[in-house]
């Protein structure tokens, strides 16, 4: 059945099943705004998803990409180390779409909401062309310890990352190139769930603005270079990295070796893992290192400038070769 047989209506009343009750709402759907309590700085952040830009029906589940589109907000709030609360849908769809398209995508995006502590209070639906648009507003709250920005970084301090690069543009690449079926079962599902299914930071950015660890942060929704530049330049400072210390799975690796590929291309260009970049202190690193978490140092900010020139250990100036939408 398609969404023209319900109307509007019925899409809102699907919406609505996607909520609960929750501390903090005091007005939720129904209404021309959503009324909502929430201490201290508030943090907001967007995101579009575009059919055929960001995602393909043909490989994407309703619930998977439900879950996706809050997952890579909830992800911009862990880079802030913020508390998420609060969500806004809107959905463009084409006469065309399913009902049970909905649905799966409410479902997923409810559970993803449930798992973080996130209640749904509002949005829109309007109709589309030929392709289905999202956009998700997450609504957060700052720490009493205050928030963590890309402009903090200062000469002395180390280069972190939190996980393994890559994994998801290689996933990526096994849907849009029809790759399926060429690797080990297991390198295969994981490399198109880091695609499909990333997992917002949000403990760890919330431990690095508590703690005090980092100086800057940032998501990485982009490749590496992308976002180590945004860094650089925000906080008037040069960044070397040592790619040799670049944190890649053995799935990236054996997939490379499958197809002639070159891991560092896939971490350093890629983007869409959704780990966290960020700059931590000297005297900051020894704490931090005894706390065993899964963190790779890759590199240091080695002196100021306005440029924000990133460099590799061989002194070359890196250029981002990463996703550009204009």
């Amino acid at each position: 059945m398609e969404v023209t047989k319900i109307g509007e209506e019925g899409v809102i009343a699907i919406a609505k099943k996607a909520t609960e009750v929750s501390p903090g709402v005091i007005l939720g759907i129904g209404d021309d705004a959503a009324v909502v309590e929430i201490k201290g700085k508030l943090l907001v952040t967007t995101d579009l998803l575009v059919e055929n830009v960001h995602f393909k029906r043909n490989y994407t589940k309703p619930e998977i990409l439900g879950k996706k589109a809050l997952a890579v907000n909830l992800s911009d709030i862990a880079a802030m180390g913020g508390i998420p609360r609060f969500c806004l849908v809107s959905l463009a769809l084409p006469k065309t779409t399913e009902v049970n398209f909905v649905e799966g995508f409410y479902q997923g995006l409810k559970s993803m909401a449930k798992e973080y502590g996130v209640t749904l209070i509002g949005g829109d639906t309007t109709g589309a062309g030929s392709e289905i648009m999202v956009a998700v507003t997450v609504l957060g709250e700052a720490l009493e310890e205050g928030v963590l920005t890309r402009s903090g970084a200062k000469p002395g301090d180390g280069v972190y990352v939190s996980g393994y690069l890559g994994d998801s543009a290689a996933g990526l690449y096994l849907l849009l190139k029809e790759k399926l079926g060429l690797l080990p079962e297991e390198v295969e599902k994981y490399l198109i769930s880091r695609h499909l299914e990333p997992e917002p930071r949000l403990e760890l950015g919330q431990l690095l603005c508590r703690e005090k660890f980092a100086t800057s942060t940032n998501d990485l929704s982009d490749g590496l270079v992308k976002k180590l530049q945004e860094i650089a330049r925000a906080s008037g400072v040069e960044i070397t990295i040592n790619r040799e210390k670049i944190p890649l799975s053995f799935a990236l690796l054996t997939f490379c070796q499958q197809f002639t590929l070159k891991p560092l291309d896939f971490a350093l260009h890629g983007g869409e893992d959704y780990e966290l970049l960020f700059t931590v202190p000297a005297e900051k690193e020894e704490e931090l290192f005894k706390l065993d978490l899964p963190l790779f140092k890759i590199g240091m900010v080695t002196g100021y400038d306005e440029r924000g020139r990133v460099k590799a250990e061989d002194g070359v100036v890196l250029q981002d070769r990463g996703f550009q939408h204009f």
